[in-house]
Order: structure tokens, then sequence, then C-alpha cells
């Protein structure tokens, strides 16, 4: 039995993130929310409907804990024109439940002394509640098995800024922290996952008729035609889902190099950029392991399975 944490800026990816790990297998103990996609009440009300439909369709209680609802230092902003005002196109979620009155640093903080080298983050959000609770507990890192983060850039080629993903954009103080601390941290980069699209199988999972197939539909179609007619893309991407993707299975990234890699979190043009070291010039221990390449055949039979819930 694998432990997971999953951390969440609550929109479609984060939602279909949640139900893989379960589809798999994966004990999820929490979902943490933290700031970013859309306005937080709207996160935390998505991650409560996610809890309450993993209970009827996973048959698993998952509590939902709210966590840092801003960043460190900076001021950052929502991109609800990606995701919509809902964080799943412009349509409102509904939850019949609460959330836990516990803060999600403490709560992250908990989980790790009751799991100690067992426990996995899985970050698909601003880092600000890890490094809040690194901040807590110097320890920490010694005791999560595993940080897998959606962040970040290998080329700098961002998505919120010309050189910044938007994850490590909306909190680069709180990125820099983390990627410092030394977590067995694995970064799986945005430019990446752009070339790992749902293209034309689009219309195969429209003509599947499952639940969470049609699910599926009705979250991604808003996120798809930003992609597909503002950021260019063939199809929709799956930032969080892949990096899902690769934490349940390592076989899913195909090339991994350790290096060592710094974030800018100046008030400048290059703020929340990934600075990734190649060459070793710095003369710096590494300390992430950076996906270069995917197994695209391997997430997209992965994807399906969840959606036709077999």
């Amino acid at each position: 039995m694998r432990h997971f944490i999953i951390d969440c800026d609550t929109a479609e990816d984060d939602i279909f993130s949640f139900f893989l790990l379960l589809h798999r297998g994966a004990q999820v103990h929490g979902i943490t929310v933290v700031e970013g996609n859309v306005s937080f009440q709207v996160e935390v009300r998505n991650a409560l409907w996610a809890s309450e439909f993993a209970r009827r369709y996973f048959h698993v209680n998952v509590p939902v804990y709210p966590g840092m609802e801003r960043p460190l230092v900076k001021d950052f902003r929502t991109v609800e024109n990606v995701h919509g005002t809902g964080g799943i196109g412009d349509s409102a979620l509904e939850a019949s439940s609460a959330p836990e009155k516990k803060h999600a640093v403490d709560f992250i903080l908990e989980m790790a002394d009751r799991y100690p080298g067992e426990l996995e983050f899985l970050a698909i959000s601003p880092l600000t509640n890890l490094a809040m609770a690194y901040l807590k507990d110097r320890t920490l890192p010694e005791k999560l098995k595993k940080v897998w983060v959606m962040g970040g850039t290998i080329n700098g080629h961002g998505n919120i800024t010309p050189a910044a993903e938007y994850n490590i954009w909306v909190d680069p103080d709180a990125a820099k922290l983390v990627f410092n601390a030394g977590f067995d941290l694995t970064m799986v980069s945005w430019d990446l996952i752009t070339q790992y699209t749902v293209n034309e199988e689009w219309e195969e999972i429209k003509r599947m008729n499952t639940e969470m197939s049609q699910l599926y539909v009705k979250f991604y179609t808003h996120y798809r035609n930003f992609a597909m007619t503002r950021q260019r893309m063939k199809g929709n991407p799956h930032p969080d889902l892949i990096t899902t993707a690769v934490a349940l299975d390592p076989g899913v990234a195909t090339h991994v190099e350790r290096q060592f890699v710094d974030v800018e979190n100046c008030d400048c043009l290059t703020r929340g950029a990934t600075v990734i070291d190649y060459l070793g010039v710095l003369g710096k221990e590494p300390n992430v392991n950076v996906v270069y390449q995917l197994d695209r055949s391997k997430f997209m039979n992965m994807l399906f399975q969840l959606l036709k819930g077999n």
C-alpha cells in the first residue's frame, strides 16, 4: 500500500489526478488545498465535491484540509481564463460536506510523523503548503518518502510568463525553499507535458459513454479550448495527471536526470523560472530528478483504464 497526500489548487486536472490515485489503489490520506488556479473558496468546494464523488464511486473517505490562501511573500493572480470560473469551466460544482478544521500544514506534519519514510507528497499546485510545513519542521525531508512536483520548465518555455510555469511562479519563494530543502524530489515540467496532449483520442473518449468519461469531457472542454486556441496546442494537456502517472508508475518516465535545479524568486522578468545546471558549472550537489521524456502509450493506457472504469 502506498500512502499519499495530494496537494491541490483544485481544477479539472487536480480532480482527475485524485481519481487516478484511487483507481490505482493508492491510499490517499487527505486532499490539501492551496492558493492557485481559481478562488480559494472554489478550490475548497471542488475538493469537497471530489471527495464526495470518491466516497460513492471508489468507496473511500478522503478528508479535505484547507491550507495557505496566499504565497509566502509575493502577490499572485488566479487563472480563470484557463480553467473557467468554476475550475472545470464556468459551471460550479456543489458540495454538501464541510472541510476539516485542521490546517493543511498541520495535517501534513501529522501524517509525516505517522508514516515516516512511507508518505508521498503529490504537489500538483504551488508549493506554499509544503514550504510552510518544512519551515515548521526542518526534519520533514527525512520523513517524506517522495515529493512529486508538477512545475517549472526545462527549456524556459513558460505558460504564465515567457520564462515561468504557473505553479512555481505563484510562489517562487516557497518553491526555492522546497527545491533546496533536501526532499527526494521529482519534477515534471510544463514544457515537457505539452508534448503529450490528448489529440484525436478526444473523440474516442466521447464515445466511451461511461460515467467517468462523460465527466472528463464536461470538465476538460474549457481547458481544451483554451489550450488549442491560446496556447497553440494540438489538444488538451495533462500536467497534473501526467505527474500523477509518473508517481504511480516510474516507467511512464523514460528519461530522468538528476541535476541541480534552483528557482528565480526575484521581482523581475524571470520570476518563477527554474534554472537547471545542465553542465554542473555551479558545482552544487544535484537536488532534483528532472523528467525529460515520457512513454505516451503508458500514460494514455492509464487514462483510458480510469475513464473506462476498469
